[in-house]
C-alpha cells in the first residue's frame, strides 16, 4: 500500500464494563455510527474547521439520561435524533451501558459516568428519584444558578475524564437541570508503530501541503478495507476490547464530511479482512469543543416548545434544552491513543410571555470504538494534523 493511500479516519466509541448482548452491540453501533457522520457532516457546512472530533457516546449518554424524564415526544425526538430511528428505548440502552457497577481499576482502558444535577427550585414529581435509582443514577441537588454549581460540575468532569477535561462550564448553568456524560480512554496498540517517524508531507483540506511526523506499521496482522475509492484499516488495541478504523481517500483530496455517510459501515468496523499492509498514520493530537444544541436542533432532537412540561418524568415544570456542550480531547502515537469526552446537557425554564426579559497527505476521519458494547468514543475529520488547539 503506498503512502499516497495514507490510511487515515478517526472513530470513537464509549465502553461500559458491564457485558452486552451481540445484538445489542450491533444495534447500538450502527446508531452511533450513523449519528457521527451526521454531527460531522453537519459540523463541518457550519465550521468549515480543518479538525473536528464529536463523541457520540457521550452524548447518547447524557441525552439518554434526560430522555428518561423527557415527554413522549420527546422521548420519540431525542431518539431518532441519536439514531436509533424508531426506537425509543435506545437512548436508555446507551446510558444503561454506560454503568460501571464496580469502581474502575486506575489502570482501566476506559472509564465511563453519568450524573444529573437538579436545580434546587425545581419541584420534582413524586417518582422522579425512585425512577433514576432503578437506572443506578442518585442526582444532586444544587443552585443552578450559584457559582459553586460550576465548581462541582467542572470537578466531577474532570474526574470522571481522568483530568484531561477540567472544565465543562464557564457559568452557572441556570435552568431546571444539567445531565452529564462523561469518558475516559487511553490504551496501547496491540502492534505498536515503528519508533521512528519520518516526516512526511500531508496536503491540508485548502490544498496546501505541510510536513508531518507519519507513523508506520507494516506486517499481516491487521484487518483492512478497500474499494475503488478508499482504503482503511482497523487497528486493535491491547487486550482486544478496542479498535480504531483509519480510512482514507485514494484521491489524495481526502475524507469529505459528506463521504462519511457512505463509509457508515466502514466506522463500525464491517467488511474488514486479515491482510498484510502497510500503514501511514500521521500523530496527531486534538482539543475540542462546541455547543451541538444548534445542529441537534436542525436534526430534530428537540421539538419545538410545548405548552406543556418537557419533561414531566422530572417535573411539571415547563422545562425545555437549552444547551448541549460538548469537549473532547485525543492524542495518537506509536505506543497508543489517549482519549476524553464530556458532554452536558442544560435545561432552561420556559419565561411567562407577559414578562419583559432584557438580556472547532490530506484530511481524514477517525472512529475509536468498543466492541463489545457499539458505543463510540469520539470521531472526526483531521485535516491539519499539527493544529491541536480548540
Amino acid at each position: 500500500m503506498p503512502k499516497s493511500t495514507l490510511l487515515a479516519a478517526l472513530a470513537a466509541s464509549l465502553m461500559a464494563l458491564a457485558p452486552a448482548h451481540a445484538g445489542d452491540s450491533k444495534a447500538m453501533l450502527t446508531a452511533q455510527a450513523g449519528l457521527a457522520a451526521e454531527l460531522i457532516d453537519r459540523t463541518l457546512a457550519k465550521e468549515g474547521a480543518a479538525n473536528i472530533m464529536v463523541s457520540p457516546a457521550s452524548l447518547a449518554a447524557a441525552l439518554g439520561l434526560a430522555a428518561l424524564g423527557a415527554s413522549d415526544q420527546g422521548k420519540v425526538s431525542i431518539a431518532k435524533g441519536l439514531g436509533f430511528g424508531g426506537e425509543v428505548k435506545g437512548p436508555e440502552t446507551a446510558l444503561d451501558a454506560m454503568y460501571q457497577e464496580k469502581p474502575p481499576a486506575a489502570d482501566a482502558p476506559l472509564t465511563t459516568a453519568v450524573a444529573i444535577v437538579f436545580d434546587d427550585k425545581l419541584v420534582l414529581v413524586p417518582d422522579a428519584l425512585s425512577m433514576l435509582a432503578r437506572h443506578h443514577i442518585k442526582p444532586s441537588i444544587e443552585d443552578l444558578d450559584g457559582p459553586k454549581s460550576v465548581e462541582h460540575i467542572n470537578g466531577w468532569v474532570k474526574q470522571a475524564t481522568r483530568g484531561a477535561i477540567p472544565v465543562i462550564l464557564d457559568s452557572p448553568p441556570g435552568g431546571g437541570f444539567v445531565s452529564l456524560g462523561a469518558l475516559s480512554f487511553k490504551a496501547r496498540w496491540k502492534t505498536s508503530f515503528d519508533r521512528e517517524s519520518p516526516a512526511s508531507p500531508f496536503q491540508r483540506p485548502d490544498g496546501s501541503t505541510i510536513s508531518v511526523p507519519m507513523m508506520h506499521l507494516a506486517g499481516d496482522g491487521q484487518k483492512f478495507r478497500f474499494d475503488e475509492k478508499f482504503t482503511a484499516v482497523d487497528l486493535a488495541y491491547a487486550g482486544g476490547s478496542y479498535s480504531m478504523v483509519v480510512v482514507a481517500a485514494r484521491s489524495g483530496k481526502g475524507v469529505g464530511g459528506a463521504d462519511l455517510k457512505a463509509l457508515v459501515s466502514w466506522l463500525q468496523g464491517e467488511k474488514f479482512e486479515a491482510a498484510k499492509g502497510e500503514i501511514f498514520l500521521p500523530r496527531f493530537s486534538l482539543n475540542d469543543g462546541r455547543d451541538l444544541m444548534p445542529i441537534l436542533n436542525a436534526m430534530g432532537v428537540a421539538p419545538e416548545k410545548a405548552k406543556d412540561a418537557g419533561f414531566p418524568g422530572f417535573t411539571k415544570e415547563n422545562i425545555s434544552l437549552a444547551r448541549v456542550l460538548q469537549k473532547t480531547m485525543i492524542k495518537v502515537d506509536e505506543n497508543g491513543t489517549q482519549a476524553a469526552a464530556a458532554t452536558a446537557v442544560i435545561t432552561e425554564r420556559s419565561i411567562d410571555p407577559k414578562l419583559i426579559r432584557v438580556v472547532a497527505d490530506a484530511r481524514f476521519a477517525f472512529a475509536l470504538r468498543d466492541t463489545r458494547t457499539g458505543l463510540l468514543l469520539a470521531a472526526g475529520l483531521i485535516g491539519d494534523p499539527l493544529l491541536a488547539g480548540e
